[in-house]
């Protein structure tokens, strides 16, 4: 494996040139533990902690909670990871890679969707990185607020390099504070809400729940993946690149959403940030407040450049500078407009909403890539991916019908708070459409595409012609 020192990392401060467009292989630079980083920062902020403690007031208690956590970010870091190999094969960020499925003008509907996922998870990382900012020094929230905007907006402007960069120095420090929090609150100890209040069936009811909201978080990690592996030298090792994006996000969301739930065993009337203060000395306290404000920066970021990717894909009109722009403007009216009390609650039924569609699209993509075309190696050239009237134009319908179908099965299964299927009912609000979806879309799309259109003969990607630049 080679890289492009004209193009290397450590030239974070150019502005990246590129939209959505395939990166040739002159182009090509990186290093594949870049993956771990890239991974790790943008989780380190407040809502993993709120979620891994979300069902200890339910009863579950710690050890409970701790076993969901780590299943559901087992498997929700294994669909990421295998999207992340999927960059440097086809030069692509990854939402462009369903026109493969859905076709050129089909992929719109899934395109569509993830800049609202995107815009969503911005607004939610300025709420609580301006949170932890303001309770720290003591300062309104509208003015922190806009200043992490400001910072997002700006890095993810300059780009792919930069924000591997800043995940890099964000990753180094976190995992520094991360590791003096952990052992101040295992000293401390944890509090009354550790024993579990539930057994027999409610106890796994409450269990099936807390394991869907963290499988549901860490699984929407996928859409994102290859926007940030897509500069790798196409003959980067595909282990070191799955191995790498695996670790920085099990590692990130099953330590923070432990510490999560360790801390709302305080029962502090005050949420996560009141149990901090119970558990930490001032000076700690203050580096952690600080760490987990400035860390909603790399989320942020990567959230408005992969906006920006997943927008230009469905043909939004402007360049990819202007649409993180205009994408952080909207993200900042949201979070002055949603900022409030009743926050945590609107961003549970909002995963729950996301993962609708993300886990039939994973599934679906997944075996386009790994089955139908052969780990990458089936798929026609990467101009075609760019063409609305070439190989992969118009509409695609064995995608399109099994994502379609995958949702609407999965919808008795459906449980949120703006809607509850029969199923999802009689199982308490514990919710297996996402299982349900992603087995119904993934089987249905290999049995529909294997019939309709055959595997396309491997050939070489050309270099495409420009999409979308900045």
């Amino acid at each position: 494996m080679s890289t492009n020192p004209t193009n290397s990392t450590e030239n974070a401060l150019a502005v990246e040139r590129h939209g959505i467009e395939y990166i040739d292989e002159g182009q090509r630079h990186g290093d594949p533990r870049n993956q771990f980083s890239i991974r790790f920062s943008p989780v380190i902020y407040l809502a993993a902690i709120v979620l891994g403690g979300s069902a200890v007031p339910m009863g579950l208690g710690l050890s409970g909670s701790l076993t969901a956590i780590l299943l559901g970010n087992l498997l929700g870091a294994i669909c990421t990871a295998a999207c992340a190999v999927m960059g440097p094969r086809l030069g692509l960020p990854q939402i462009p890679m369903g026109r493969s499925a859905f076709g050129y003008r089909g992929n719109h509907l899934p395109a569509a969707l993830s800049s609202l996922l995107y815009l969503g998870y911005f607004t939610l990382g300025t709420i609580l990185g301006a949170k932890s900012l303001a309770e720290l020094f003591k300062l309104p929230f509208v003015p922190v607020m806009i200043g992490v905007v400001l910072a997002s907006v700006l890095i993810a402007i300059f780009g792919y390099n930069l924000l591997h960069a800043f995940g890099r120095w964000v990753t180094r420090v976190s995992i520094v504070v991360l590791v003096v929090v952990s052992v101040l609150l295992v000293m401390h100890g944890p509090g009354a809400g550790a024993a579990a209040r539930l057994d027999g069936t409610e106890y796994w009811l409450v269990w099936l729940l807390e394991f869907t909201i963290v499988f549901s978080y860490t699984m929407s990690w996928a859409p994102y993946a290859s926007d940030y592996s897509r500069y790798l030298p196409r003959d980067t090792s595909r282990g070191k690149i799955f191995g790498y994006a695996f670790a920085g996000l099990f590692l990130s969301t099953t330590w923070m959403m432990a510490l999560g739930a360790m801390l709302t065993t305080l029962g502090s009337q005050g949420g996560v940030i009141g149990a901090f203060e119970l558990a930490l000395p001032g000076p700690v306290l203050v580096v952690t407040l600080f760490t987990l404000g400035i860390a909603a920066i790399p989320h942020n970021s990567v959230n408005l450049y992969s906006g920006a990717m997943a927008s230009l894909t469905w043909g939004f009109p402007l360049n990819r500078s202007a649409t993180v722009a205009l994408s952080g403007v909207l993200g900042a009216v949201l979070a002055v407009l949603f900022g409030g009390a009743a926050f945590e609650d609107a961003f549970h039924a909002f995963l729950f909403l996301v993962a609708y569609y993300v886990t039939p699209w994973l599934a679906i993509v997944c075996a386009d890539y790994f089955w139908v075309h052969r780990g990458g190696r089936g798929y026609p050239p990467a101009a075609e991916f760019g063409r609305p009237d070439g190989q992969l134009g118009g509409i695609r319908w064995p995608g399109m019908a099994a994502f379609l179908l995958g949702i609407l099965v999965s919808v008795p299964f459906m449980a949120t708070d703006l809607f509850t299927g029969p199923i999802g009912r009689a199982l308490n609000g514990a919710d297996l459409s996402y299982f349900v979806s992603f087995l119904v879309a993934g089987g249905v799309y290999v049995l529909a595409a294997r019939r309709v259109s055959g595997v396309a003969g491997e050939r070489p990607a050309p270099r495409a012609t420009s999409e979308h630049a900045d």
